[in-house]
């Protein structure tokens, strides 16, 4: 592939994250707007995000497989389409459950996208720029990450909440049409292969039970429902296992999970997205309610902790390609635990000092992961590196469903404001669910710097560190 296709294609890898950073960041600061304007407290408007990502999770390996069988193009273009739609949805949304439904539109198209964005850099790029490759998907997420506080912020300051989703539309329609040339056409095995229906829907439920039971913690008065589906949520994931090892066309290569390097990669990805956007739902309500400020001011310093990742991202990916990905990948986790020790610990007395530098060490942090954590992971799959490009973004779904779920879970519980109208919760009230989270946090990624330091470097990488 010459340069120019391969621009092109990479055009597609950063665009298509892009869109989904964007939605995703508008939508976090959007948050308690929506939360106001529809009259819910801050775990049932959480539901926006966790429906989001709890779709992609449940479905993101069956596109992947569909992907390699029907080919990469055809199932990207779709996915765009399919987002754009459920984007222009839920601008037209009267109501919570009509806005629930139009996500659930939105984040099928999100998982095809997903599913076969990093399947491009895997298929289509030399192994020695494979992190490269990656770092423009992460680039791409974060610069969506970037904007799209800020661009959300600004637009709330004229119109509601509503009009936050018509942003990706025009955008959509033009990355459709790129995408429909831009990607090689020759990338699935033409196969048509059975689709494995029940494996896909063991894993669906399985991942939809789990984060479900963690949501209910704070939404039900005992433990009978969270601890019910938690159980059906281990249960169906061990089904999906079993059966995975059985059928003749498995949705899911499971032996992949029999190394220690590559399951370890998989988790740590996991948590560091748990960390992230569990810390990254949270932050809009401390700046908005903690510190007086307006959705634009918070979106300011989203917007400069994302554009560090964006800035800094593609530089230290290709310098891992070439040096070893196991020292940045324990910096991440090192990096990232100093943010919510600075948001905890200066939580009632916050500064505008402390408050960016916690903004830039986000930045900082995250720009470790995408590159460096995500190739060490694939590089480990051996023969399976296509469906592990995939799965890491199955990891990094998971993680955010998760986090977003337990951060919105545990504040509940810690600050006692089940069912209060946003409107209504005063600062003492937030602080005192905020702080117990951001400690949580602080452990969390400390356990990534700790997996990561144990874990070796692939014997692939150039210099034969720790080999």
């Amino acid at each position: 592939m010459d340069r120019s296709k391969e621009f092109l294609m990479l055009s597609v890898v950063f665009m298509a994250p892009f869109m989904d950073g964007l939605d995703i960041g508008i939508v976090s600061v959007a948050m308690p707007n929506i939360a106001s304007s529809l009259n819910v407290d801050i775990a049932t408007v959480s539901w926006v995000s966790i429906v989001y990502l709890m779709v992609i999770s449940g479905t993101l390996v069956f596109f992947a497989k569909k992907a390699s069988n029907v080919g990469i193009r055809k199932i990207m273009t779709t996915g765009i389409v399919i987002f754009t739609a459920g984007s222009l949805f839920c601008g037209l949304s009267p109501n919570y459950l009509s806005l629930i439904s139009a996500i659930v539109v939105q984040s099928i198209g999100a998982s095809m996208m997903a599913a076969t964005s990093p399947m491009i850099c895997s298929r289509h790029l030399p192994i020695h720029r494979l992190g490269f490759g990656l770092s423009v998907l992460i680039a791409g997420s974060s610069f969506g990450y970037a904007i799209g506080p800020i661009l959300g912020g600004s637009l709330l300051e004229f119109v509601d909440w509503h009009f936050i989703f018509f942003i990706n539309v025009p955008i959509g329609i033009l990355l459709a049409l790129i995408a429909a040339r831009a990607i090689p056409g020759t990338d699935g095995t033409g196969e048509k292969e059975k689709v494995d229906a029940i494996g896909t829907v063991l894993l669906m439920t399985g991942v939809m039970c789990g984060i479900f039971a963690i949501e209910m913690l704070s939404q039900s008065d005992t433990m009978i429902l969270p601890v019910t589906f938690g159980i059906v949520c281990l249960a169906l994931i061990c089904a999906f296992t079993v059966w995975e090892r059985r059928t003749e066309n498995p949705l899911l290569n499971v032996s992949m999970f029999r190394s220690a390097r590559f399951s370890a990669g998989f988790l740590c990805l996991m948590l560091t997205n748990m960390f992230y956007l569990g810390i990254f739902y949270l932050i809009p309500f401390y700046g908005e309610i903690a510190l007086d400020m307006s959705a634009f001011t918070v979106g300011v310093y989203l917007f400069i902790s994302s554009m560090i990742t964006c800035i800094f991202g593609m530089p230290v990916a290709k310098y891992s390609d070439r040096k070893g990905r196991k020292k940045f990948c324990v910096a991440a986790g090192l990096i990232n635990a100093s943010v919510p020790l600075l948001l905890g610990v200066f939580a009632d007395d916050m500064t505008i000092a402390v408050f960016l530098l916690a903004m830039i060490m986000m930045g900082f942090g995250w720009t470790f992961v995408g590159g460096p954590m995500a190739s060490r992971m694939i590089e480990s799959a051996g023969d399976n590196r296509n469906m592990a490009s995939a799965l890491t973004n199955e990891a990094y779904r998971v993680g955010g469903a998760i986090g977003t779920a337990t951060a919105a879970t545990l504040f509940t519980i810690f600050s006692g404001s089940r069912g209060t109208d946003i409107s209504s919760v005063s600062v003492d009230t937030f602080l005192t669910g905020f702080v117990p989270v951001m400690a949580i946090l602080v452990a969390i990624c400390i356990l990534i710097a700790l997996i990561s330091f144990i874990l070796k470097e692939s014997p692939d990488q150039s210099d034969g560190v720790d080999a």
